[in-house]
């Protein structure tokens, strides 16, 4: 097959690809309330399940203490993770259209873009959501189980979701494993049983602990190098042009791992790698487009963001 046959078969079909996923969105929209309203269904029920049929358990083999600690540990998890699920929800992203467009346009740069929908300045991290119908700024990914978009403001929320749900559901699948053996060896049918109910509550927590391994840890990586999802293939694909051109491949919003790490939470002082999870309602800071960044020697390196669309 011919080159140039073979790139317009890869462009309308990319182009049809696209097109089918733009009908899907307000499908996306409408079914968001469900996925939201789902998602805290089943932590409350794994919970229910906990303090219902678990505690029971621990009682009979660690005494009124065993019960107070193990309590403990599941109220806070619990909070934490309805805590950072409520305000992911509730803060807005940040989007373009609520800054003013005379600041914006002073603030443009030869890295910045103009969006043709919004008619406004794009900055550089910002993309154009199809969902929202408006760029948000530092846009990681619109996320239906948060019936919003993830961005500069609410991204740490989304983070510490994620983390609590991993920690949470390590910990119900710790807790809940003892009554595995039990159903095993049972030959009664009846579902109402504590047992029954804590070994359906450890299949639902061990799929999600390995779901949270895999997208936990790839926005431990995303935060460690100063990425958002969308931008971390755009410059996947920018590093693979640029390296083939001999040059070196930088990404001017990479700070460094602490960092990035410390500007993403807000945590700073000496105790920051413990404060970082803690609940907060302090307001992120920043704007979200006029972000710290590295000098780049343009002799010796190609700015991602430079490349990057």
């Amino acid at each position: 097959m011919p080159h140039y046959l073979d790139s317009t078969l890869c462009t309308l079909a990319c182009e049809f690809v696209a097109c089918s996923i733009k009908k899907l969105d307000p499908i996306i929209k409408a079914c968001e309330p469900f996925y939201a309203a789902l998602a805290a269904t089943l932590v409350t029920l794994d919970a229910y399940v906990f303090f219902t049929a678990v505690l029971k358990s621990v009682r009979r083999s660690q005494g009124l203490l065993g019960v107070l600690v193990h309590s403990a540990i599941a109220l806070w998890l619990l909070f934490c993770v309805l805590w950072n699920h409520t305000w992911c929800i509730f803060t807005p992203p940040g989007s373009t259209l609520q800054e003013d467009s005379q600041r914006l346009q002073t603030a443009m740069t030869f890295e910045w873009r103009w969006c043709r929908k919004c008619n406004r300045p794009k900055p550089p991290l910002a993309h154009h959501c199809s969902i929202c119908k408006r760029c948000i700024l530092k846009m990681d990914h619109h996320c239906p189980w948060m019936a919003n978009c993830i961005g500069h403001y609410n991204y740490h929320y989304f983070f510490l979701y994620l983390f609590y749900m991993w920690v949470g559901a390590a910990y119900s699948v710790f807790m809940t494993y003892s009554h595995v053996p039990n159903v095993m060896q049972s030959r009664s049918s009846s579902w109402e049983g504590p047992s029954f109910l804590a070994f359906l509550t450890f299949l639902l927590a061990i799929s999600v602990f390995l779901a949270m391994c895999g997208l936990l840890g790839w926005h431990v990586f995303l935060v460690l190098t100063g990425q958002g999802t969308i931008d971390a293939f755009s410059n996947y694909y920018a590093e693979k042009d640029t390296c083939q051109a001999g040059e070196v491949c930088t990404n001017p919003y990479n700070l460094g791992p602490v960092k990035n790490w410390q500007d993403t939470f807000d945590a700073h002082g000496r105790l920051w790698w413990l404060t970082w999870a803690l609940p907060s309602l302090q307001k992120k800071r920043g704007n979200g487009w006029q972000m710290s960044r590295i000098r780049v020697r343009p002799q010796r390196a190609a700015s991602l963001s430079e490349r990057a669309v």
